[in-house]
């Protein structure tokens, strides 16, 4: 007589209610992390808002800077942050006409429109203490030759404490161009002959400081008797190259 097998005892089943519980708060986790808080919205909200708000004050504020100043700034900004080895001063031609690179190397362009001699000197201490740059180009004068201007002697001793400021640059003298006097456009307000004695007083300054000389043409082609124009910037920078590169 054969024994009776034993029964065989399933095995108990897995609570599905615990399972159940888990995937259920994790599709309740998704869902709160899909659903925007409406509290966090409004202050997110709220910060673009004033963030844009200040934004757009500074920039109104800015704009109510005068451009002169707004340009001395940016010539202030470049000149440190650049590195740039050379330093171009001057009025509204040096603006127009520096070219970005002299010699291979790049330029800071502080020409500012409308600039005399006393402009550069209130702003050299700053450049100075901003930046050495192997090479210092100034071209200013044809501001200071407009009626009522000041004596040579005046100018000549602005100009050279101007040039005290840059020892350990070289120095590269631009002389004042000419203007002209039958364009239609032209103003006859600046003095030729206070010009013709500027440029004597820069070559001699560059006879006093070891600086070279880029010289004056005998006519420069100009858009209003004054500026140069497209030709004229080409030839201004052709010959501030010439005496700037040489050697």
């Amino acid at each position: 007589m054969t024994e009776p097998s034993a029964p065989t005892v399933a095995a108990p089943a897995e609570p599905t209610t615990t399972r159940g519980a888990d995937k259920r708060g994790a599709d309740k986790r998704g869902a709160d992390k899909r659903r925007v808080d409406p509290a966090r919205l409004r202050r997110l909200l709220m910060w673009a808002l004033a963030m844009g708000g200040i934004i757009g004050l500074g920039l109104i504020l800015w704009h109510r800077v005068p451009l002169h100043t707004r340009m001395i700034w940016q010539t202030y900004r470049t000149t440190l942050f650049s590195g740039a080895p050379v330093l171009a001063i001057g009025d509204s031609i040096t603006f127009q006409a520096a070219p970005s690179h002299l010699c291979g190397a790049k330029v800071v362009n502080a020409g500012i429109p409308g600039d005399q001699i006393d402009d550069l000197l209130a702003r050299a201490p700053m450049f100075s203490r901003l930046a050495t740059p192997r090479q210092v180009v100034v071209a200013i004068g044809v501001n200071d030759a407009r009626t009522g201007h000041m004596d040579i002697a005046t100018w000549t001793a602005k100009y050279r404490t101007l040039l005290g400021y840059f020892p350990q640059s070289g120095l590269v003298l631009v002389e004042i161009n000419p203007v002209d006097l039958s364009h239609p456009g032209y103003l006859p307000v600046h003095d030729r002959d206070f010009i013709a004695s500027q440029n004597a007083a820069i070559r001699a300054l560059a006879r006093e400081t070891g600086a070279r000389v880029v010289t004056a043409p005998a006519i420069s082609p100009t858009m209003d008797g004054l500026h140069p124009d497209k030709t004229g910037v080409a030839l201004w920078q052709e010959r501030l190259a010439g005496v700037a590169c040489a050697g």
